[in-house]
């Protein structure tokens, strides 16, 4: 039998109090923000909102662009605590307060939404962007992805060869067999 979860009844959910800090340091992160908070009573959730905004980036290695999430901060954050009276000192008391270089902003949420706390349990893992380029670069290809890759080394071996040939080099280069190309994986 599986152990059964401890969830609050709808009275002791309606006792809750959260607050909003805004203007919240790059550098103040969940667990950071959670200890912060602890001095002025019991934490139950702490939300920081962050940046799902996903960008394309090439990286030097990669012929294609890997999408990237950039996952920083926004900037603001939901507190949850076990009392309203504890929410309610704690934002009167951090309301301006200087931290870092910045002003946090602190109010009282008149109403706790369960969308404010979504995926308050799971922490944030940044996406492993070397991996991902490693992944894309050694998927397997197309025949119209590989026929593509061909055109484009023969264009580039024939480029070289001329270049040389203007500068008066003599140098032989080996062959390219077609048929061998067109069959050959990159693990080969």
């Amino acid at each position: 039998m599986g152990k059964k979860k401890n969830r609050p009844s709808s009275q002791e959910e309606e006792k809750r109090g959260a607050i909003y800090v805004g203007h919240v340091p790059r550098s103040f992160v969940e667990t950071g923000i959670q200890k912060f908070f602890a001095q002025f009573g019991t934490v139950t959730k702490v939300k920081l909102a962050r940046s799902k905004k996903a960008g394309l980036t090439r990286l030097p290695y990669c012929l294609k662009e890997v999408p990237i999430q950039t996952g920083n901060p926004k900037g603001y954050a939901f507190v949850e605590f076990h009392n309203v009276e504890v929410a309610e000192i704690a934002a009167d008391t951090m309301n301006g307060y200087l931290m870092c270089g910045r002003v946090l902003k602190c109010n009282v949420v008149p109403e706790i939404k369960r969308s404010m706390f979504i995926g308050h349990r799971s922490p944030y893992h940044r996406q492993p962007r070397r991996k991902t380029a490693i992944g894309e670069y050694n998927k397997p290809r197309t025949h119209g992805e590989r026929e593509k890759q061909i055109k484009r080394l023969l264009v580039r071996t024939r480029r070289k060869r001329e270049k040389l040939e203007k500068l008066g080099i003599q140098y032989s280069f080996p062959d390219i067999d077609i048929q061998k190309a067109k069959h050959m994986t990159f693990n080969e």
